[in-house]
This record gives C-alpha cells, structure tokens and sequence, in this order.
C-alpha cells in the first residue's frame, strides 16, 4: 500500500528543488529521502526527475505525481483535523463562513458560545456564496452562512433556513431620496441601479429583472457586482443605487438609507446555515448546530424555491 511519507518527502523536493535544501526543510538527514524518491521510481518503474548538477527538475511523470499527491496530502491532513474534532475534551476550532449579510447572526451565535463554551476558537471565512460553498465542499470549512439556492450538488449537504431576507434600496443618507420610506417598482426604473448577482446559478438578480418585466418596466442597471462592498462604494459615489438583500432588522451604515420595496418580496433570497450532515455530531460543531436550532426561523416567502 503506497504511504504518506514517501509522498510527502517527494513533494518537498519538488517544492525546494533539492534533496539537501529539502532535508533542511524536513528536519530529515538526505540519505532517507533519498531511499524514498527511489522507492517510488522502482514501484511504478518511472523517473519523477532530472538530476542535474542545478537541482532537480520533475518529470511529466513527476509533475503529474506532484499534483496528485499535494491533493492525496492535503486530504489526509482534513481528514485528521475532522477526527480530531470528535474528541469531545479537545481544545475545538470551528471554521465557519459567512455571506456579508450574515456577519450579525453569526457574531451573536459566536457571543453566545464563547460564554458557555470559552474553549472554542472560531476560524472565520467571508466571501460570496459560491466560494463559501466551495470550502464547504473541500472540507475546508464546516459549516457556513449562505443564501440560498445552493449550487452544490453534494446529497449530504444540510441546510437550514434561519432568516428570510428582504430586498431593499440603499441611497444616500442626503440624497433626494431622503424623505421616502419605501419605493415602487416604477420609482425604481427612474434611478440607475446597480444588482447584486451570482458568480453562478440563479438567484435574486434573476428575480429582481423578472418582477420589473412582469410589471412592465426596464430597470437601468449600470453594474452587477458579486461583492457588497463595491456596491455600498457606488452608492457613495453617487453613481447609482444599490438593491441588496438585508436582514428585517439590518440598520444601515453611516451616510445610508435602506428603502423598503415591497413588490420585491418575492425576489429575496433567504438566509441558511449550511453543513455536512455526517460531521453534525463532532463536537466542535454541535454547539453552533444547537444555537441555531434554537433560533426561531422565519417562514420563507411563498413561491420561492
């Protein structure tokens, strides 16, 4: 059975282009790694370098192995980080991700935990959906805030739906819209606007542009953007106004208005903390599960997937 060892001398040679600069590295005398780079040439009968008097280059056998290896490496590695996790008396990391209008739910949940469980660490990731459910995937998260849809197509993914969001308008604080509490959509179509949309899938973006046709109008979308933050600059900038889902209760930032507009109810996503089912009973990740379960959801808008 091929071993890890072997494997990961041989990558750390590809990486420092030498056995001594990788014994160095390694903390390992040069005749082992030696024995172990040949061990693996006599096991497939390939050569996974040229020895030159300049180093040592890989191989097309050898670049290949490089990749498969860091792959087979970097999985043994999640796999003993997630084990670890089931050890109920350890010193736990909760590695979570969290869409931007997330962020409050889950520093209240990391407030609550910390004072009942002081142990915990958390290691916090942020990003759009579409890269939090990526981490998801490769283990390199455990669980994370998203809105949905998914776009994952893995079967053991559970999701729970914590809040519905609302779409609403984010202008400047002083700007002409600064009486008004709520807009129309035919209010809307009159002022540039920027949308957020989805690195992949269909989503809110999708579902905005399908309430302004049914009603019979063209939006002017100047931008879409995948990041809220460069969408809050654009507002700043007076460049155009901002549909952003948002919390029922989300106050805006400093210099903002967030206007309500009821006829895109139905176009908000909703919010949901998103893990592997198989990893729901490790002990790092049970606290954060029985805090949300104990957060009442809200019912999601009727007609949305």
């Amino acid at each position: 059975m091929l071993k890890l060892k072997p494997l990961h001398y041989f990558k750390t040679v590809v990486e420092h282009g030498s056995i001594s600069a990788a014994s160095k590295v390694l903390y390992t005398a040069q005749p082992p790694i030696s024995k172990a780079l040949l061990q693996l040439e006599s096991h497939w009968d390939v050569r996974l370098f040229e020895r030159t008097p300049r180093g040592m280059t890989p191989t097309d056998a050898g670049r290949h192995l490089y990749q498969r290896a860091s792959d087979l490496l970097q999985l043994a590695d999640n796999i003993d980080s997630e084990m670890r996790t089931f050890s109920e008396g350890q010193r736990g990391v909760v590695r979570i991700g969290c869409v931007d209008m997330g962020i409050v739910l889950l520093t209240n949940a990391i407030v609550a935990l910390r004072s009942e469980r002081p142990d915990l660490q958390f290691s916090l990731h942020q990003g759009d959906p579409l890269y939090l459910e990526e981490l998801l995937e490769r283990r390199q998260i455990d669980a994370a805030l998203v809105h949905l849809p998914l776009t994952l197509n893995t079967c053991d993914v559970t999701s729970r739906v914590l809040q519905q969001l609302h779409v609403r308008v984010l202008c400047l604080a002083d700007g002409p819209l600064a009486g008004s509490s709520s807009l129309s959509l035919a209010e809307l179509a009159a002022h540039p606007l920027v949308l957020l949309r989805r690195q992949r899938g269909f989503g809110m973006y999708e579902r905005v542009l399908s309430c302004f046709n049914e009603a019979g109008l063209t939006p002017e979308v100047v931008a879409q953007a995948s990041d809220l933050p460069v969408m809050k600059q654009l507002v700043r900038q007076g460049v155009a106004l901002a549909l952003v889902p948002s919390l029922a209760d989300a106050l805006p930032e400093a210099g903002m208005l967030a206007l309500d507009v009821p006829q895109l109810d139905v176009a908000a996503d909703r919010l949901a903390l998103i893990y592997h089912q198989q990893h729901a009973e490790s002990a790092v990740l049970k606290p954060l599960l029985a805090f949300f379960s104990e957060e009442p959801s809200i019912p999601s808008v009727p007609g949305l997937p």
